[in-house]
């Protein structure tokens, strides 16, 4: 997740326009003096929970809050600076932080300047920054440390899957068809403790809490870890906690967040949770508090579609549940404009860095290749002999729907990319989310044609 640090109110404008374009992995953190939450407490509470850090504050400013009190930890997130006249993006942080590629990011999104460190990239580079916020990472004994540098290297990487999950896009060197003997890249929301490999964990993991009013110090926490553990689950891959309705506040409930880094907490009506199915119904749950199940029927209620990995666990005064949400792909239809890139609007951008995948007719997929992550497969749904006509170019949207559908509906990050406005690409409901992202129109004004007819006032 990256933390978007406001330290005043137009700080606070501009870390809502990053978050509405990159809504999925950033969220905001708003100093507020009388609160005693001041701009050093908000830098270092970012800090201690965010993978990366946007202070939107000149370079001076940012400095000044560190040698306040805000502490930057020895492999802790990348920091980046960004004032608010919208001139630099400067990192602040080593270049093995994910710093320079987030200032690159914020560049391409806000049209800023990335003051990079001169000098080649170090070999040993992070090759999942732009993960934050979608997946974590983690090594498993020498081969996984082996494959995290061999990608950094772009030598091969074989890559195993347990789940489709729409990611962004993996390295190019990671791929399922390298050497047998290639160290291992795992996507993942399991631990695998026993293998050797470089864990890849998605947010795919919901867990139903139930908290009393004895629960003691971290009891719920306690038994959140240990559940995990018993059933060989990535504490990384928790996406948020579910609860009924007037729990969210509950101390244990709070802290259990605030220990998963901050994770959302889902509040469900009592009602509702009574109309879901659960293996582990308790009649004394039921009378208490209006529905016979909290943390089963929570966890299924904010993973729609999805299942049980772990049933009802009790301690004295707190019950776990955990289910896996059901895997859904994700279809952008972006409309690109004339094509030129300063045309794009940044949400567009931010859709095509998303991507796994981008699909269309050359001309589209040729216009935006500059701007796609290394790795995302570029898929052309025409020879690219020349622009289509008449019902060439009918076949050609349609081919390309039907790829970027069978694409996104096997769980992968799909941008489907049309020159224009992007309005006749039209595509079915399935089980993938769609995301449209209108553009300009391919012609918005004939180059003959006046601003102001003749006569109308100038």
């Amino acid at each position: 997740m990256i933390g978007l640090v406001a330290l005043n109110g137009t700080g606070r404008l501009l870390a809502d326009e990053i978050h509405a374009a990159w809504p999925e992995t950033t969220r905001v953190h708003t100093a507020v003096v009388s609160a005693c939450f001041g701009p050093t407490e908000a830098l270092d509470y970012a800090l201690g929970r965010d993978d990366l850090v946007v202070c939107l504050a000149p370079v001076a400013a940012t400095v000044r809050l560190l040698i306040d009190g805000s502490h930057l930890r020895p492999g802790g997130p990348g920091l980046v600076s960004l004032d608010l006249n919208l001139r630099y993006a400067v990192p602040l942080t080593g270049r093995d932080s994910g710093a320079d590629e987030l200032a690159e990011e914020l560049a391409a999104l806000l049209g800023v300047r990335a003051v990079l460190a001169s000098g080649p990239p170090p070999a040993t580079a992070p090759p999942f920054a732009h993960l934050a916020g979608h997946a974590s990472t983690s090594t498993r004994g020498p081969r996984g440390s082996a494959a995290a540098q061999a990608l950094a290297e772009g030598r091969p990487v074989r890559l195993e899957s347990d789940l489709a999950y729409p990611l962004p896009a993996l390295p190019s060197s990671a791929r399922p068809d390298a050497p047998a003997d290639a160290p291992v890249l795992r996507v993942t929301d399991r631990t695998h403790p026993e293998e050797d490999v470089l864990l890849v964990h998605p947010r795919t993991l919901v867990v139903g809490v139930g908290a009393g009013g004895g629960a003691t110090d971290s009891e719920l926490m306690r038994l959140i870890t240990d559940t995990l553990a018993e059933h060989g689950l990535a504490r990384a891959s928790i996406a948020r906690l579910a609860t009924v309705a007037g729990k969210a506040d509950h101390p244990e409930v709070r802290w259990a967040a605030f220990c998963l880094g901050g994770v959302p907490v889902d509040e469900h009506p009592a009602a509702a949770l009574a109309a879901v199915a659960v293996p582990n119904p308790s009649d004394l749950v039921g009378a208490a508090v209006g529905t016979a199940s909290v943390a089963e029927a929570a966890a299924l209620a904010s993973a729609p579609g999805g299942e049980l990995v772990a049933t009802k666990r009790k301690s004295a005064a707190a019950t776990v549940a955990i289910a896996r949400a059901a895997v859904r792909g994700r279809l952008a239809v972006v409309g690109l404009g004339p094509g030129a890139h300063d045309l794009l609007v940044p949400r567009a951008l931010a859709e095509l860095r998303r991507a796994s995948a981008v699909v269309g007719a050359s001309g589209a997929v040729e216009a935006v290749a500059e701007l796609l992550r290394p790795g995302t497969r570029r898929i052309a749904t025409d020879d690219g002999a020349g622009a289509a006509v008449g019902a060439a170019v009918d076949l050609a949207a349609d081919a390309a729907v039907d790829l970027a559908v069978d694409l996104a509906a096997h769980g992968h990050a799909v941008a489907l990319v049309a020159l224009g406005d992007g309005a006749a690409l039209s595509v079915p409901p399935g089980p993938y989310d769609v995301h449209r992202v209108p553009g300009l129109p391919l012609h918005p004004l004939a180059p003959d044609v006046p601003a102001h007819p003749q006569g109308d006032p100038a």
